[in-house]
Order: C-alpha cells, then structure tokens, then sequence
C-alpha cells in the first residue's frame, strides 16, 4: 500500500504541473477513500499524499473539503518527522492556508508564526520562503481586525525583499499589490494609490504582457475599496496628569495663637520678690485663659513635673537668643544667677552643651584594680593532691613495662649469621595505571558507525570520540534522495533508534559530529538492503 501511494502522489505531482487539477484531485480522491483516518497509523507516503490533496482542493476552491485532509497530513508529519522537519512545515503552512479560508483566523494566525519561527532557525529571517510567510500572517492579521499589526508587517516584509531579490522579483510585486489594497480599504488613499501604482509600473518593467500576475495586480488597483471593511477605533489617548497646585508666594509658618487686636500684648506683669517671711496670696504668672491657682509659697525644692509643664506657656521675649532660655532641667543654674545681669559674676561661666560626639571603638576603657586580697582558704589543694598521685601512679606502670621488654629482648635469640636483623615484607608488584585514551584531534568523526535494520526500527550506533564535547546530529532520508534532520543529540551520545519507517523503503543515514561553528565532521553513510 505505501508504495502504491507514493506512486500515485508522482503521478498527481505530474498532473498538477501540466496544469490539470481536476484530474490530480479524482486520482488522489480515489486512492485516499479506503485510507486509514488515524494519523498515527499513517506512514510517510499517506501523509504526502494527503497534503497533496489539500492543497490541489484549496486550489480548486473547495477549502472546507480541504480541511479534514490537511489536519490528517499536519498531525501524521508532527509524528513521523517532528516539529522541525520539512515536510512537517510545509504541512502546517497548508493547514494555515486551509483555516484561514473557512474563517478560523485565531488558529491560522498561530500556525502562521509557528511556521515563521521555523523557517528563520532554517533559512534565515531574509530568504524568500520567510518573507512570504509573514505576507500570509498579515493577511490573516488584517482579516481579524489588526489591520495596523497588519499593513506595519506587510510593509516591512515588502521592504527586506525588495532590498535583497530586487524590485522585479514577482512575490515582492504581489506583496506591495496587497499592501495597498488593505491601505485602500481602511481609507488611506493617498498611500494605496503611491502603492498601487507602483506595483503597476513594476508589472509594466519586470513581468511579461500576458502574464497571470501583471493582470491581477491591475484589476486590484481598479477596484473600489471594501465597503463592508471596517478599521477599530484607535484607543483613546491617555488622560493628561493633573496639574500641581500653584507655588504659594509666602511661606506658610505654624505659629502659635495670634490674640486678637481688643485683647493686647502678653506682657509679664510687674515682679516684686516677696520677703521671706511674707506669705504669697496668689501665683506670680497667670497665663491667659488658664484659672487662678491655690497660693503656694515658693521654697527651695526641685521643681515638680506640673509647675515645669506650667512654664512651657510662658510668653518668652521672641529677640532673646535660644541658648540664652532657661527652662526647668535644661541648666544647672539657677534663673536668680544667669541671665539677670549683663556680665557673668566672678566664678560663674556658662558652659555651652558640648556637640554630641560618635561612640569611640576603643570603649570601654580598662581601668586597672589592685588585685584582691588572697583568700586564706585553698579550695584547690585536694585537686593537686589528687593529680600528683594519679601521676605517681602512671610512672609506676611506665618503668613496670620498661624492664620487663628489656627482659623479653634478653630471652630472644639472636638472628643467623648473615641474615638480616629485620626483614620487611617483599613489594607487591602494582599493577599497571589506568591509561585514559588519548583526546581525538578536532575534525574527527564518530567511529565504528553500524545499522541495525528491524523493519519496523532501524538502530544505529557509533563510537563517541574520545575529548569531544559537541552535539551529535543524525541525519538521513529514503536511499537517493536527499537527507533531512532526524535529531540532534546532545555530547557523548552514542546511539539512536529511528521509528515509523516504510518496511519497504531503504534508508540512509549518516552521523555527524560538531567540534565548533567551523567544524563539522561526518561519517559516511550507511544504508539498508530491504529491496535485494
């Protein structure tokens, strides 16, 4: 059966290149009406010749048949080949083409950029195949309504390729027609013609009269714009941020209760120092607003808390210098003594608080003590009396064993004449050191690569070089055909197993090994005999 279908997808190849559709579509529809419809039991030739078939219906116009066809080929090579094959590729692309013509933009535009990623880790992000995926993820783009997405990746794709193949070359032509026909459609019309009209000229130079492309790009560029295309609403700019209030011109100060103009200034009522003996009626300083007080006699004691709290509101003079307030607990004189008089009495200074200094590393200062007295009582003399006849009693054994060895050596014979005193044990012949196999030179392949064929798993194994420390990449394909990446291994890997192979289909695989970015060093291939 597999055979059979990779003749059949020959022959429809050749159909679809004479140009008849129709004819490749009934013979590959034939063929695929008793196929298994489980992608994991399909082998390589199903899965070509269903995507045959997806794309020769995509072409014909009949996209939702096409769709079942392209899944089965897209899941059957994610299976067979990986992610990163070509043919897997290529059968995601045509999936993506399928989707986005039934309506399934969302997932188009993934496999879009799947397909992207790939082919630039492949071919570089310039070559010819990128470019032209990024054209079909801006169409899809703008069918969901990222039409700015859209006409920002399309023009940049339309650049690169013009800057690297030229202004002749047909996919640049058809990428800047359809650039501005999404221009034209979201009513920049300046752009779409300057864009439109190019594309004309470049058809006028580059391409022949007659040929399919030219005529299209014309009929685009006379065609009205999509009068049921409608652009989103750009997004509404960001709220401007609030101004700061005004700078104040006059600094505000917190100050305290200004009286009002009836009440007057708070000047300190006339002082007259009562006599000892004369008892104080009332309080020398009611404060504005604050009860008379119980007379109290003014005695020589430390201040309480409440008559300290009681001079916190004391209007004091606003010209007099803050070092020179005197408050209860900030100065060890008394009021009677400083500040009175315009000069210091004889013996009087005061001493300015010293500036507070960091914490000195060298504190706490040892201050020597005479030692004390020696207690007359020696509570460690049992101690000393104990370690002495422990000691005692260790010599003692000593020279016990002492003498009796010198006995013991008088009792031993003395050796035969001419023989040693003393003879060691004879050297044990050590075996040889472990040799480690010397580093290959770089550029040296994997050794001893062999092929072990089981129909349905072909196992290859090779010898990893001694000193490498590259991967291993194990390439290969059907016998005269190209080759094609199978796995890339990491270091020291020495062998692989190939599933879902054709059990009728001879193999070729070879192995390389890579020593840097410049060296790459491979064996030769080696092949299975399934057909002799």
């Amino acid at each position: 059966m597999s055979s059979g279908f990779a003749d059949l997808t020959v022959q429809a190849h050749q159909l679809v290149s004479e140009g008849d559709l129709t004819g490749a579509e009934r013979l590959l529809a034939d063929a695929l009406s008793d196929a298994d419809p489980r992608p994991d039991n399909a082998s390589p030739e199903l899965a070509e010749a269903a995507g045959l078939q997806a794309r020769v219906l995509v072409a014909l116009g009949e996209p939702h048949s096409a769709r079942g066809w392209a899944a089965f080929a897209y899941a059957a090579a994610t299976r067979l080949f990986g992610r990163s094959d070509e043919r897997t590729v290529t059968a995601a692309a045509t999936l993506a083409a399928v989707l986005h013509r039934v309506g399934s933009d969302a997932r188009a535009a993934r496999l879009y950029s799947d397909v992207i990623i790939e082919l630039t880790a492949r071919d570089g992000p310039e070559s010819q195949r990128v470019l032209a995926a990024h054209a079909d993820l801006a169409t899809v783009e703008y069918a969901r309504g990222q039409c700015e997405v859209a006409r920002d990746r399309l023009q940049d794709a339309w650049e690169l390729h013009r800057e690297v193949y030229g202004d002749g070359h047909p996919s640049g032509i058809k990428m800047l027609a359809k650039l501005g026909a999404m221009e034209r459609d979201c009513g920049r019309y300046a752009e779409a013609h300057e864009h439109l009209t190019l594309a004309e000229e470049l058809c006028r130079q580059h391409l022949d009269p007659d040929d399919p492309l030219a005529a299209q790009v014309a009929g685009l560029a006379r065609a009205a714009a999509d009068p049921d295309h409608v652009c989103p609403a750009p997004p509404p700019p960001p709220a401007p941020a609030p101004e700061p209030p005004p700078a104040r011109t006059t600094p505000v100060v917190p100050a305290a209760r200004v009286p009002p103009q009836d009440e007057g200034p708070h000047d300190l009522p006339p002082y007259s120092p009562p006599a000892l003996d004369e008892p104080v009626e009332t309080p020398l300083y009611h404060p504005p607003g604050r009860a008379a007080e119980t007379a109290h006699v003014p005695t020589p004691r430390t201040a309480p808390d409440a008559d300290a709290d009681a001079l916190d509101d004391y209007p004091w003079p606003p010209d007099e210098p803050a070092d020179q307030l005197w408050r209860p607990g900030a100065d060890p004189l008394p009021p009677t003594v400083v500040g009175l008089t315009g000069d210091e009495p004889d013996g009087v200074r005061r001493v300015p608080p010293a500036p507070p200094e960091p914490p000195s590393r060298y504190l706490p200062v040892h201050v020597p003590r005479p030692p004390a007295a020696e207690r007359r009582t020696l509570p460690w003399l049992p101690l000393v009396v104990l370690g002495v006849v422990v000691a005692l009693l260790l010599g003692t054994i000593a020279v016990i064993a002492g003498v009796s060895r010198v006995d013991d050596r008088r009792d031993t014979p003395p050796p035969a004449t001419g023989a040693p005193a003393s003879s060691a044990p004879p050297p044990t012949s050590a075996g040889p050191a472990p040799s480690t196999p010397a580093a290959a030179k770089p550029g040296t392949p994997p050794g001893s690569f062999t092929l072990t064929d089981r129909r349905d798993s072909i196992v290859l194994s090779w010898t990893y070089p001694a000193g490498a420390e590259g991967p291993v990449v194990v390439a290969g394909g059907r016998a005269g055909q190209p080759q094609g990446t199978f796995a890339t291994l990491p270091a020291g890997s020495a062998d692989y197993i190939a599933y879902g192979l054709d059990r009728t289909t001879d193999y070729c695989f070879t192995v390389a090994l890579v020593w840097s970015t410049d060296t790459v060093a491979r064996t030769g291939p080696v092949c299975t005999t399934r057909r002799r």
